[in-house]
């Protein structure tokens, strides 16, 4: 049975921010993100998680990806890494990231725009051991996810972010199949995957495995263009961060991301129209959206 998330609720579970702290009580993500054919989607986002609260973003992409990031964002950190064959990140340079994230309890975003890189840097990053403190897994990572080119173990606290086409991918049926009970899509997905699943669509569902299953009624039709879901998945990813000292969990996350982009996103159309709007336009109305929430609580 579904769950209803609201304005209330979110307001709960919102990470919240006090005086006395600093970049470093926000926690961190690595956004692994973007290659040559797909730059927009790191900006995209790397946006999302900064908005998204945590303290200390980082970018991992090719040098052309981090030069048009830090352009629009400066607050973010640069990775820069070699350019692979393919036009994504070079797999050793991920690896190397692996190691330097050692210890630093950082939350990874994973693949926005990775394009063909995705699997070798999901190899890299992923597996036994790996240092994350959570993970959302996008995009690209999906796909790699879906077709086998990655089986190992995912981090405790992963978040997976898939569209109704990725669902029906990492699942093995049809787009019609999981639109048909798009509520047992959600569910398994989660138990398959052990972990958050944020099924998105009119009506995004968030489940867990053996959980409840949370439906989201926030969102409209100008989400549907390319680049909206790089943002949800910046903005899971950098809430999951801000607030995983404060005990808050990744079913949490995931549904104050969905209420909150789908939110922006109604305010927004009221201002642009769903046709004019494009995704960047909703962070205005993210803040917005969000200060009202602060005031309320303060």
């Amino acid at each position: 049975m579904q769950r209803e998330i609201t304005r209330e609720l979110v307001q709960k579970m919102l990470p919240k921010r006090s005086a006395n702290t600093n970049k470093g009580s926000y926690g961190s993500v690595l956004a692994a993100a973007g290659s040559l054919a797909y730059r927009g989607a790191a900006a995209l986002c790397t946006e999302g998680a900064l908005r998204g609260g945590a303290g200390l973003v980082y970018l991992a992409s090719v040098e052309p990806v981090v030069q048009l990031v830090l352009s629009r964002t400066p607050e973010c950190c640069a990775c820069g890494c070699r350019t692979a064959a393919n036009g994504g990140i070079h797999p050793k340079d991920a690896a190397a990231l692996r190691d330097w994230f050692a210890g630093k309890n950082a939350v990874l975003l994973a693949g926005p725009g990775l394009g063909e890189s995705a699997a070798g840097v999901c190899r890299a990053l992923l597996g036994k051991d790996a240092p994350w403190a959570g993970a959302v897994l996008d995009a690209d990572a999906l796909n790699a996810l879906a077709a086998g080119k990655y089986k190992g173990e995912l981090p405790a606290g992963s978040i997976l972010t898939p569209h109704p086409g990725e669902a029906a991918r990492l699942l093995g049926t049809t787009v019609s199949e999981v639109q048909s009970d798009r509520e047992r899509a959600a569910v398994q997905l989660a138990e398959n995957y052990r972990c958050v699943a944020v099924l998105k669509g009119s009506g995004t569902l968030v489940a867990e495995p053996g959980g409840t299953v949370w439906h989201n009624s926030t969102g409209n039709a100008g989400l549907a263009r390319g680049g909206s879901g790089d943002i949800l998945a910046g903005l899971t990813a950098g809430l999951l961060a801000a607030g995983l000292r404060q005990g808050c969990t990744p079913e949490e996350a995931a549904i104050c991301a969905v209420w909150l982009h789908g939110a922006a996103a109604d305010a927004c159309a009221a201002r642009r129209s769903m046709t004019a709007m494009l995704p960047t336009d909703i962070f205005a109305d993210l803040g917005e959206i969000l200060a009202g929430l602060e005031q309320k609580v303060m």
